[in-house]
């Protein structure tokens, strides 16, 4: 099967390039006949590997006693209301 196809083609036939190309073929668009971009299935890239060594010693340990702490007082920062439609 062909995979050249010019603009206007490529416009009216997008849903039918689309699932080919899904398939794993590749379909090349032209404008007057030269191919100007090319349609290829979407591959994620796997996402690297996280390295945090560089923050050793930059953070220390948070004990439960002062997590508590700190969650009392981020609350303690809300205001709670009966309802959030005062309507």
């Amino acid at each position: 099967m062909e995979n050249i196809f010019n603009m206007h083609q490529a416009k009216t036939q997008f849903s039918k390039l689309a699932k080919r190309v899904g398939e794993g073929e590749e379909i090349l668009i032209a404008r007057n006949g030269v191919p100007i971009m090319k349609l290829v299935k979407f591959e994620p890239a796997e996402a690297p590997e996280r390295d945090f060594s560089s923050l050793k010693g930059l953070i220390s340990e948070v004990s439960d006693e002062e997590w508590a702490a700190m969650d009392k007082e981020i609350l303690s920062m809300w205001k709670y209301s009966e309802s959030l439609d005062d309507n």
